[in-house]
């Protein structure tokens, strides 16, 4: 089996898409994640629209380019999206729900796959993987 630069960001784009996709129904109210603890008005319109947008933003940059230096900056995104995402917690009601975590685990193929990135330079071009 071989790995391949450009399956490696086709993945990571799709990936990116999902999520941005699960943010957009976020933002429209179809995907329910519950609000904030203290009885605060959390705008999910503007939260699920405004992360869509960047996960969107994100897709197309793992889609069409291939520069180690935007890989760099997404994935230090990557930790802070999901540093925040767990500081946070306390403040939702509830902490955690599905799609949070479901984000979460997606968010890990994208981690992946810009760590990967980030490893193999573009001169390595690709790599055989023993079966």
């Amino acid at each position: 089996m071989q790995l391949h630069r450009d399956s490696i960001r086709k993945v990571g784009a799709v990936a990116a898409a999902v999520m941005a996709g699960i943010y957009y129904l976020i933002g429209l109210g179809v995907l329910h994640i519950g609000g904030s603890a203290n009885g605060e008005m959390v705008d999910l319109f503007v939260f699920g629209f405004g992360a869509g947008t960047a996960f969107a933003v994100i897709a197309a940059l793992l889609a069409l380019t291939d520069r180690r230096w935007i890989w760099v900056f997404l994935l230090a995104f990557q930790v802070f999206v999901y540093a925040v995402y767990f500081g946070v917690s306390g403040g939702r009601a509830p902490a955690f729900e599905i799609w949070g975590i479901t984000l979460r685990a997606i968010q890990l193929v994208v981690i992946g796959c810009l760590f990967y990135l980030i490893v193999r330079g573009r001169e390595s071009g690709n790599r055989e993987v023993p079966s």
